[in-house]
Protein backbone atom coordinates (compact mmCIF):
# COMPACT_ATOMS: atom_id res chain seq x y z
CA UNK A 1 0.00 0.00 0.00
CA UNK A 2 1.32 3.46 -0.84
CA UNK A 3 2.45 5.56 2.12
CA UNK A 4 0.00 8.26 3.20
CA UNK A 5 1.62 11.07 1.22
CA UNK A 6 1.97 9.14 -2.03
CA UNK A 7 -1.67 8.24 -2.68
CA UNK A 8 -3.31 10.14 -5.52
CA UNK A 9 -6.57 10.90 -3.73
CA UNK A 10 -7.74 13.15 -6.58
CA UNK A 11 -7.47 10.26 -9.05
CA UNK A 12 -9.29 7.95 -6.65
CA UNK A 13 -12.06 10.53 -6.24
CA UNK A 14 -12.42 10.98 -10.02
CA UNK A 15 -12.59 7.23 -10.57
CA UNK A 16 -15.19 6.79 -7.83
CA UNK A 17 -17.30 9.66 -9.20
CA UNK A 18 -17.06 8.28 -12.71
CA UNK A 19 -18.23 4.81 -11.71
CA UNK A 20 -21.05 6.18 -9.56
CA UNK A 21 -22.20 8.43 -12.43
CA UNK A 22 -21.94 5.63 -15.01
CA UNK A 23 -23.98 3.25 -12.84
CA UNK A 24 -26.38 5.92 -11.56
CA UNK A 25 -25.52 5.19 -7.92
CA UNK A 26 -26.22 7.39 -4.95
CA UNK A 27 -23.59 7.85 -2.25
CA UNK A 28 -25.56 5.53 0.04
CA UNK A 29 -25.77 2.71 -2.51
CA UNK A 30 -22.12 3.06 -3.58
CA UNK A 31 -20.97 3.18 0.05
CA UNK A 32 -22.92 -0.01 0.81
CA UNK A 33 -21.29 -1.73 -2.17
CA UNK A 34 -17.83 -0.56 -1.12
CA UNK A 35 -18.39 -1.46 2.53
CA UNK A 36 -18.02 1.95 4.15
CA UNK A 37 -20.32 4.62 5.49
CA UNK A 38 -21.79 7.31 3.21
CA UNK A 39 -19.84 9.90 5.23
CA UNK A 40 -16.58 8.07 4.57
CA UNK A 41 -17.36 7.81 0.87
CA UNK A 42 -18.18 11.53 0.88
CA UNK A 43 -14.70 12.23 2.25
CA UNK A 44 -13.15 9.97 -0.41
CA UNK A 45 -15.07 11.88 -3.08
CA UNK A 46 -13.47 15.11 -1.83
CA UNK A 47 -10.09 13.71 -2.85
CA UNK A 48 -7.10 15.68 -1.65
CA UNK A 49 -9.41 18.48 -0.48
CA UNK A 50 -10.53 16.34 2.45
CA UNK A 51 -8.59 17.11 5.64
CA UNK A 52 -9.05 13.51 6.76
CA UNK A 53 -6.87 10.73 5.39
CA UNK A 54 -8.92 7.55 4.91
CA UNK A 55 -7.86 4.36 6.67
CA UNK A 56 -6.14 1.61 4.72
CA UNK A 57 -9.05 -0.84 4.75
CA UNK A 58 -11.37 1.77 3.24
CA UNK A 59 -8.85 2.61 0.53
CA UNK A 60 -8.41 -1.06 -0.35
CA UNK A 61 -12.17 -1.60 -0.50
CA UNK A 62 -12.66 1.47 -2.71
CA UNK A 63 -9.87 0.40 -5.07
CA UNK A 64 -11.28 -3.14 -5.23
CA UNK A 65 -14.73 -1.75 -5.99
CA UNK A 66 -13.17 0.06 -8.93
CA UNK A 67 -11.48 -3.16 -10.07
CA UNK A 68 -8.02 -1.74 -9.42
CA UNK A 69 -5.23 -2.38 -6.97
CA UNK A 70 -4.29 0.30 -4.48
CA UNK A 71 -0.91 0.62 -6.19
CA UNK A 72 -2.75 2.04 -9.23
CA UNK A 73 -3.33 5.19 -7.16
CA UNK A 74 0.30 5.52 -6.03
CA UNK A 75 1.67 8.92 -7.08
CA UNK A 76 5.12 7.37 -7.52
CA UNK A 77 4.09 4.59 -9.88
CA UNK A 78 5.56 4.61 -13.32
CA UNK A 79 3.23 5.51 -16.14
CA UNK A 80 1.94 2.41 -17.84
CA UNK A 81 1.49 2.41 -21.57
CA UNK A 82 -1.43 0.76 -23.31
CA UNK A 83 -1.64 -0.97 -26.63
CA UNK A 84 -4.38 -0.90 -29.23
CA UNK A 85 -5.24 -4.42 -28.05
CA UNK A 86 -5.81 -3.07 -24.53
CA UNK A 87 -8.23 -0.50 -25.96
CA UNK A 88 -10.09 -3.20 -27.88
CA UNK A 89 -10.29 -5.38 -24.78
CA UNK A 90 -11.70 -2.51 -22.71
CA UNK A 91 -14.31 -1.66 -25.34
CA UNK A 92 -15.43 -5.29 -25.53
CA UNK A 93 -15.65 -5.44 -21.73
CA UNK A 94 -18.05 -2.49 -21.36
CA UNK A 95 -21.17 -4.10 -19.88
CA UNK A 96 -23.74 -1.69 -21.32
CA UNK A 97 -22.34 -1.64 -24.85
CA UNK A 98 -23.91 -4.11 -27.30
CA UNK A 99 -21.41 -6.37 -29.07
CA UNK A 100 -22.06 -4.89 -32.52
CA UNK A 101 -21.57 -1.35 -31.17
CA UNK A 102 -18.30 -2.38 -29.49
CA UNK A 103 -17.04 -3.94 -32.71
CA UNK A 104 -18.02 -0.80 -34.66
CA UNK A 105 -16.13 1.41 -32.20
CA UNK A 106 -13.14 -0.92 -32.36
CA UNK A 107 -13.11 -0.70 -36.16
CA UNK A 108 -13.22 3.11 -36.01
CA UNK A 109 -10.52 3.36 -33.34
CA UNK A 110 -8.28 0.91 -35.20
CA UNK A 111 -8.73 2.85 -38.47
CA UNK A 112 -7.78 6.17 -36.84
CA UNK A 113 -4.94 4.53 -34.93
CA UNK A 114 -3.52 2.89 -38.06
CA UNK A 115 -3.75 6.18 -39.96
CA UNK A 116 -2.25 8.40 -37.23
CA UNK A 117 0.37 6.31 -35.47
CA UNK A 118 4.01 7.07 -35.99
CA UNK A 119 5.41 4.85 -38.68
CA UNK A 120 8.85 3.27 -38.31
CA UNK A 121 11.09 4.41 -41.17
CA UNK A 122 12.39 1.72 -43.51
CA UNK A 123 16.07 1.48 -44.47
CA UNK A 124 15.65 4.27 -47.03
CA UNK A 125 14.05 6.64 -44.50
CA UNK A 126 10.47 6.25 -45.75
CA UNK A 127 7.66 5.40 -43.30
CA UNK A 128 6.81 1.73 -43.53
CA UNK A 129 3.35 0.28 -43.02
CA UNK A 130 3.16 -1.64 -39.77
CA UNK A 131 0.55 -4.31 -39.26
Amino acid sequence: MPPEGSLDRALLARQLQSKMRAEGLSIRVAAAQIGCSPATLGRLLQGADSPNYPEGVTLIRAANWLGKSLSYFDLNRRAQSSTITDVETHLRALPDLPKDAAEGLIAMVRAVYDERRIKTPDKKGFPSRQS
